[in-house]
C-alpha cells in the first residue's frame, strides 16, 4: 500500500512541499509522512515534481516581469519629480541598480561576480602589533654590545 491511496491528500501535499524545495523534515511535520515514505513518493512521480516545479518557475517569471514593470514605471516618475528624487538615499538606487545590473549579465551568460565579506583578514593595528612583538622578543634574546672607538 502506497502513501498515495493511504493518504492522497498528504501525498499531493507533500509533492506539492517537495517541489517548493520544503526539507523531508518539513514535509513530514506538515503531512505525518515519514521519511522512508516521502523518498518512495518522490521516486515514484519525478514528472510531476518536474511538471509543478516549471509551473512554480513560470510564476515567479511572471512576478518577477510585472515588479520589472512597476520599478521602471516608479523610476520614470521618480525622474519626473525632482522632489519626490531628492528624497530617496542615493544607496538605495545604486543597490537597486546594481542587482538589476547583475541579473542582466547572469541572464546573457556573462561571469558573475562574487563579493566576499572576509573578517579573519588582519588589519593594519594588528600587523603593527605582531612586528612590536616580533621586535621585543627579539631584543630578550639579545646580547648588549657597548661599541668603543679605538
Amino acid at each position: 500500500m502506497c502513501v498515495e491511496r493511504r493518504k492522497p491528500k498528504e501525498a499531493a501535499l507533500a509533492l506539492e512541499m517537495m517541489a517548493q524545495g520544503d526539507t523531508y523534515e518539513e514535509v513530514e511535520e506538515v503531512t505525518g509522512i515519514g521519511y522512508t515514505a516521502l523518498v518512495g513518493l518522490r521516486t515514484r512521480h519525478p514528472e510531476t515534481l518536474d511538471v509543478r516545479r516549471s509551473m512554480l518557475a513560470t510564476d515567479g517569471f511572471q512576478v518577477a516581469e510585472a515588479m520589472r514593470q512597476l520599478v521602471m514605471k516608479k523610476a520614470a516618475m521618480l525622474a519626473d519629480d525632482d522632489d519626490q528624487l531628492k528624497k530617496v538615499n542615493i544607496k538605495d538606487l545604486q543597490i537597486t541598480g546594481s542587482i538589476a545590473q547583475d541579473k542582466a549579465f547572469t541572464a546573457l551568460g556573462e561571469n558573475k561576480v562574487v563579493v566576499e565579506h572576509r573578517k579573519d583578514k588582519l588589519s593594519i593595528e594588528d600587523a603593527m602589533k605582531m612586528i612590536q612583538e616580533a621586535r621585543d622578543a627579539l631584543q630578550k634574546e639579545s646580547i648588549p654590545v657597548k661599541a668603543e672607538e679605538v
